[in-house]
């Protein structure tokens, strides 16, 4: 969908929101106009614009992370300045202390020893406090960098997330084959799902999808939210006889949980499609190879594991 053409659905939706909320004499506050332009929206919008709508909003919370990151980097390095700053006036103080000292040599031997003693415990001190206020200022920005590559509906790794991590497998793969497992995890029949229970129930469907296979791997191994109901699972150290065991595991147990939304149970399964890392792989080589894998099995009925090695 061009960008012009959703401006102006969008900009109709914010229309009649506007004109619903007046027609109803109800102040626009920011929680009272969402709730009447998501009726709407919902009422109205086709895929194409709810595809468009979910990468905005995704656009939005990346730029969000990114603008928490930079900001708590640029304190540690206000921080970091100022406390040395600190320690370089204790450093001066000391010095004039010690060259204007007392002209009496016994007296200058004493000064200089009670000078260097007061210095290394101010120093100390003062980096004491650095290293508090550093420590505090890393895991700030693990935190954020963590958001940042971090999907907020389901909780797992997103697409971001999974092109750095790949992109350090391909650069470590470039001269040999490495005992990586890629597979592309998507949810069977997600629309006919949505159109039966609902888009809330579709948002808990994903959630559930992604904790699930996220309890079956190994606590070493990630999942990851491709885009829509389409997940990406990475392996490390996997023997290659067992890979297809280990997807189709997988498979399996979706297939036997179930999931209790609004006293309903809601059966869902999974196509996976499954590859190894090969020698020199590009990153969309390794990509297209675990979709082609993922396609085959849609194409062979669902709710089956395919792998191409």
């Amino acid at each position: 969908m061009a960008d012009d053409t959703v401006f102006d659905k969008i900009t109709d939706i914010h229309d009649q929101t506007i004109a619903m909320l007046r027609a109803l004499h109800i102040a626009p506050y920011p929680s009272q106009y969402k709730i009447y332009f998501d009726k709407i929206f919902i009422e109205q919008a086709d895929e194409a614009l709810k595809n468009a709508k979910k990468e905005d909003e995704s656009l939005v919370q990346l730029n969000y992370g990114i603008g928490k990151y930079l900001d708590i980097a640029q304190r540690s390095v206000i921080a970091f300045v100022e406390t040395h700053a600190d320690i370089s006036h204790v450093a001066r103080m000391q010095t004039k202390y010690l060259t204007h000292g007392s002209i009496h040599q016994g007296e200058r031997c004493a000064d200089l020893v009670g000078g260097l003693t007061t210095l290394g415990e101010d120093m100390s001190n003062e980096l004491k406090k650095a290293q508090a206020k550093i420590d505090e200022l890393t895991i700030e920005l693990e935190k954020a960098a963590a958001e940042i590559t971090t999907d907020p509906l389901t909780q797992v790794t997103n697409r971001k997330g999974l092109i750095e991590d790949l992109e350090k497998v391909i650069d470590a793969g470039q001269s040999k084959q490495l005992p990586v497992v890629l597979m592309m995890i998507d949810a069977d029949n997600f629309k006919s799902l949505n159109d039966t229970h609902g888009h809330v129930a579709g948002d808990k469907v994903l959630y559930f999808l992604a904790q699930s296979i996220k309890s079956i791997i190994r606590t070493g191994d990630k999942v990851y939210r491709f885009g829509g109901e389409e997940f990406a699972v990475v392996l490390n150290r996997c023997d290659y006889d067992k890979v297809f065991e280990i997807a189709d595991n997988i498979r399996s147990k979706i297939e036997h949980k179930h999931l209790i939304y609004s006293g309903k149970t809601i059966h869902v399964t999974v196509s996976i499609g499954v590859t190894v890392h090969h020698n020199k792989d590009s990153f969309d080589d390794f990509i297209a190879r675990a979709d082609s894998a993922l396609y085959r099995a849609k194409q062979d009925g669902k709710n089956k594991t395919v792998l191409i090695d």
